[in-house]
């Protein structure tokens, strides 16, 4: 029988394995995330043939330990590699395939060695020299930065250690391993609650297994281990398609790798770690600015830690993990309430699921994702058409990718990010000229900022958020009267009333 190399990193120490109880003993500063003390050495349960589930617990010949269990075959996306069941996805030892190795200074990410990691996660060393990935949001023994221990009774949690999850993510304590923080959205063993495991050929698409992905997204099956869903136009391990990995200092804007940021997004995570681009008004991971995570009860609005939402959006989560706001008029995952996920085939479209969009806009589908819908007037990704997105430097104006902008509204050139075409008549942001932003409580109207609208629109003023303008007579969202949402049956906004 072949023999491959299996990534398990241990260090001898003194000591018991098991406490007065029998409970296997986590130690954080001497095992690696996920392993314990086994009789002096360290362990991961999941995975090891002579401590399967506990320490102690050896699996019968010909048998493999997977999940913590022994079994005749390997499951949860792991791969038989000679006696051992490995996760071919990250493993750097049988990386896409066993006996595949990673070289010094590259790691095992979707199945291919890089010399970089994917979004949110930083390449760290131990210290035999092997490289790995580590998501230092929330690993206790690289949390913020390679190294950083979680010391006893404490989680990570957006970088940072302390006693409760936050930035979206659910305390999760395991049968097996130390207690940890888990993104029950989209983490395909902890799929809407904390070891709701998803299937091999399955992802985790809006807290629910599915075999398709979510709107925007596209599904990813590298040559071995389990498929994925990846956002395409801004994963730095798949960025424009599957396996396309961006540089150290570049981050994928628009499905192309760059050094800066859509307008309205902040370079993130330069320090340490891939750099990512984040909408510091609604990430909860880094809200007002980059690295300030919202609470466990808090969603981020407008740039601030809140418990209500601005206008147009609705405070979802609170059940289970953080809380967040939701478009539900247009959010595949939240289509008129909370937790209303639009099944394959569908978008949502003013708060119901739908194979139609709403006017002057497209329905787009992404290779294996979810259709969405686009304005292909305006939008960067989808100019003129699906898919079609303009080179760096050019905006989508009028259908078609230029330097230039349509009638009525201007090009605007940041010092760092993407260049945009701005309604200087309306635009909040760059009211009368570019970067030229009202004042907390006056809306742009007809170039000018102030608490009036031009004839034809109200000015409407939500509990939470920034007030607008909003021509009530098409306004979908504010039809007839501010926060009139047209929904369901009827679904457009016409002459000031919802219509079919």
């Amino acid at each position: 029988m072949a023999t491959f190399a299996v990534l398990v990193i241990v260090r001898v120490i003194g000591g018991c394995s098991l406490d007065e109880t029998g409970t296997p003993i986590f130690d954080a500063s001497v095992c690696s995330a996920g392993q314990v003390i086994c009789s002096g050495a360290c362990s991961d349960l999941t995975h090891d043939n002579l401590n399967c589930g506990s320490c102690g617990i050896a699996c019968a010949a010909g048998e493999l330990c997977s999940q913590g269990k022994c079994g005749t075959s390997c499951g949860g996306g792991s791969t038989q590699c000679g006696d051992q069941c490995v996760e071919t996805m990250f493993d750097p030892n049988n990386c896409g395939a066993c006996g595949a190795f990673c070289g010094v200074g590259s790691t095992c990410v979707a199945g291919k060695c890089v010399s970089n990691c994917g979004l949110g996660q930083t390449l760290c060393v131990v210290d035999g020299g092997t490289s790995y990935c580590a998501t230092t949001d929330t690993d206790n023994q690289n949390c913020g930065a390679c190294g950083t221990v979680c010391g006893a009774g404490k989680l990570c949690s957006g970088g940072k250690c302390g006693t409760s999850c936050g930035g979206g993510t659910t305390l999760c304590a395991p049968d097996v391993g130390a207690p940890y923080c888990a993104n029950t959205t989209n983490d395909t063993q902890n799929c809407g609650g904390c070891g709701k495991a998803c299937g091999a050929q399955q992802n985790c698409v809006s807290s629910q297994c599915q075999t398709a992905c979510g709107g925007g997204q596209t599904l990813c099956t590298p040559d071995a281990g389990a498929p994925y869903c990846a956002t395409t136009k801004t994963d730095n391990a798949n960025c424009g398609s599957c396996g396309h990995v961006c540089g150290p200092s570049l981050v994928c804007v628009n499905s192309t790798c760059q050094n800066t940021c859509l307008f309205g997004q902040t370079f993130c995570g330069g320090d340490s770690g891939s750099p990512y681009c984040a909408n510091t008004k609604s990430d909860n991971s880094n809200c007002g600015s980059c690295g300030n995570v919202c609470g466990p009860t808090l969603a981020c609005s407008n740039g601030s830690c809140t418990s209500t939402c601005e206008s147009g959006q609705t405070f979802c989560g609170g059940d289970s993990g953080s809380p967040y706001c939701a478009n539900t008029l247009t959010d595949n995952a939240n289509c008129g309430g909370c937790g209303n996920a639009c099944g394959k085939g569908l978008a949502c479209v003013n708060g119901s699921c739908t194979n139609k969009c709403g006017a002057s806009e497209t329905l787009c589908q992404a290779d294996g994702g979810s259709p969405y819908c686009a304005n292909t007037v305006s939008d960067d990704a989808n100019c003129g058409s699906c898919g079609n997105a303009c080179p760096t430097g050019e905006v989508c104006s009028g259908s078609t990718c230029s330097n230039t902008c349509i009638a009525g509204q201007m090009f605007c050139q940041p010092d760092a990010g993407s260049p945009y075409c701005a309604d200087v008549q309306s635009d909040n942001a760059n009211c009368g000229s570019c970067f030229d932003a009202c004042p907390t409580g006056q809306v742009c109207s007809g170039g000018v900022c102030g608490n009036t609208c031009i004839a034809g629109q109200m000015f409407c003023e939500p509990e939470a958020g920034a007030p607008y303008c909003a021509d009530v007579q098409t306004d979908n969202a504010n039809c007839g009267t501010c926060f009139n949402v047209c929904s369901g049956l009827t679904p457009l906004c016409t002459a000031g009333a919802c219509v079919l």
